[in-house]
C-alpha cells in the first residue's frame, strides 16, 4: 500500500515538471475572441461607404404597453386577495388590461 502511494505521488510530480504536451517551438497562446467566433467574417478595412447597409432604426415608445401589462397582473394579484365574486370580477378585468397591453408589445 505504502509503494502504490508513493508511486502516485511520483507519477504526480514527474508528468508536472515535463514539457511531453508542450510544442518545442511555440509559445502556449490558448484561445482567443476570434477563434471562438462562429460564421463569416468580414473585414473592415475591405469594407467601403458604398457597400454598407443602413436600415433606418424605428423605435416607438412601448412604455405605455409594458404599463398596461404591469398594471393588468397587478390587478389579477390584488383580486386573488380579494376573493369572492368581486375578486373574480378584477382578476378578469386585470387579465384583459394585460392581454391588451401584450397585444400592442407584441404589435
Amino acid at each position: 500500500m505504502r509503494f502504490l502511494a508513493l508511486s502516485v505521488c511520483a507519477l504526480a510530480l514527474i508528468s508536472g515538471s515535463s514539457n511531453a504536451q508542450q510544442a518545442a517551438g511555440t509559445a502556449g497562446k490558448g484561445p482567443t475572441l476570434q477563434s471562438a467566433a462562429v460564421g463569416f467574417r468580414v473585414n473592415e478595412a475591405k469594407v467601403d461607404a458604398s457597400t454598407k447597409v443602413t436600415a433606418p432604426l424605428v423605435r416607438r415608445n412601448q412604455g405605455q404597453d409594458v404599463a398596461l401589462m404591469a398594471v393588468g397582473v397587478g390587478a389579477m394579484i390584488v383580486g386573488a386577495i380579494v376573493g369572492d365574486t368581486a375578486g373574480t370580477i378584477i382578476i378578469i378585468g386585470g387579465a384583459a388590461m394585460a392581454l391588451f397591453g401584450l397585444y400592442h408589445y407584441l404589435e
